[in-house]
């Protein structure tokens, strides 16, 4: 059953107020499944895995040693997981991912995709199963805001016990309610979780005496990467980092977005990422709220991303980079790369960050890549 947020006289403008079921404290949204805090240092190294996609065809021992070799590259201080972990999986298959990744022991959280719930099991088990793991700090909040995976992870200074960061993980959701099968359109992130991501981040300022910045975690891009390739083409500028090499055109129910594109010289088949089907507002929210970056997964040929300013403020948006070679990745022939591999963040006190695209080459070899950029807005 889904809840509302508790609304107390003390905790009234920090709360969000969804449903009719029951009450749940907007704390109970920092809640770290019952672990400790995740501990705070200079440099400290988040990396994304996207769009595992293990299925019923999927070799689980050689991904299984594929991603541990990512994650030993990378040595992370905590994992970041944006979605289609799973798709048409077994709960078996499921059971073996987890035990690969917990096998790493390092702290680790995610945010479902559009395909994770699509296998022989129920949204429920998955949930359970993410939740019991030994070094799992998914939260999956009993609540009546949509999606299943909105909660935050503070990084926590040790002496101070302020956070210095906030990871959010957002439930991009899967399809919308109106699908019709003319147009392949992905959910957004709704209005009642935009609400909630501003009363979570008002908390988290009340409690920690200053707006903490943040990185957002989510599986489907936004708008604004239409608006922000669109402003690269425009100003004939190279993007901070990656390429877009989708193949497949995108058909948009949304003909202002073809509108956009054409003005700058492009057409319809020239859409290349795979948003929801109009533009929230998230991107707005955030920046408003401290976020210095937004980062999602789903269209795996994709591990572009650039700086993007509207009249709310700017923050980077981008992918992560496709970890695994399950469905289908890219190979850059500029750059001479498979686009797999994994996303790690340096998060730094002054709330600037570098990005490390770790690429892992499919055919077994030793080659590793690294492609990296800062950010300091």
């Amino acid at each position: 059953m889904k809840h509302k947020l508790l609304v107390s006289a003390l905790l009234v403008p920090l709360l969000a107020s969804c449903g009719n079921a029951g009450e749940v404290a907007i704390s109970d949204y920092f809640a770290l499944n019952g672990h400790d805090d995740i501990l705070w240092h200079d440099g400290f190294r988040v990396l994304q895995l996207t769009d595992i996609h293990w299925s019923v065809n999927t070799d689980a021992e050689a991904q299984a040693a594929y991603l541990s070799r990512v994650v030993k590259e990378a040595n992370p201080d905590f994992i970041m997981i944006t979605g289609d972990s799973m798709m048409g999986g077994t709960a078996s298959l499921g059971e073996k991912l987890l035990e690969t990744i917990e096998s790493w022991k390092i702290p680790y959280a995610t945010t479902w995709g559009n395909h994770d719930r699509e296998g022989e099991y129920s949204p429920s088990w998955l949930s359970q199963l993410w939740s019991k793991g030994a070094h799992s700090y998914y939260n999956e909040v009993d609540d009546d805001v949509f999606g299943r995976s909105n909660y935050v992870i503070p990084l926590v200074d040790p002496s101070t016990r302020k956070a210095v960061w906030n990871l959010y993980s957002i439930d991009s959701n899967s399809y919308p309610e109106s699908f019709s099968g003319l147009y392949y359109d992905y959910d957004v992130i709704h209005d009642d979780q935009i609400e909630w991501f501003r009363k979570a981040a008002a908390y988290s300022t009340a409690q920690n005496g200053a707006v903490v910045p943040g990185i957002a975690y989510f599986h489907i891009p936004l708008y604004q990467w239409y608006y922000a390739y669109c402003d690269e083409v425009k100003n004939d500028a190279e993007p901070l980092i990656g390429e877009i090499l989708e193949s497949g055109s995108v058909t948009l129910s949304d003909p202002d977005i073809v509108k956009l594109y054409e003005s700058v010289g492009k057409t319809a088949d020239d859409i290349k990422s795979w948003t929801g089907y109009k533009d929230t507002g998230f991107f707005d929210a955030g920046v408003n709220n401290g976020v210095e970056g937004f980062f999602c997964g789903h269209d795996h040929s994709n591990d572009w991303g650039d700086v993007y300013q509207d009249d709310a403020g700017k923050a980077f948006i981008g992918y992560g980079v496709k970890s695994g070679t399950e469905l289908y990745y890219a190979h850059s022939e500029k750059r001479g790369i498979d686009l797999i591999g994994g996303s790690l963040l340096t998060l730094k006190a002054d709330k600037s960050y570098t990005i490390d695209h770790i690429y892992v080459s499919a055919d077994g070899s030793a080659a590793i890549t690294h492609e990296k950029v800062s950010v300091n807005l």
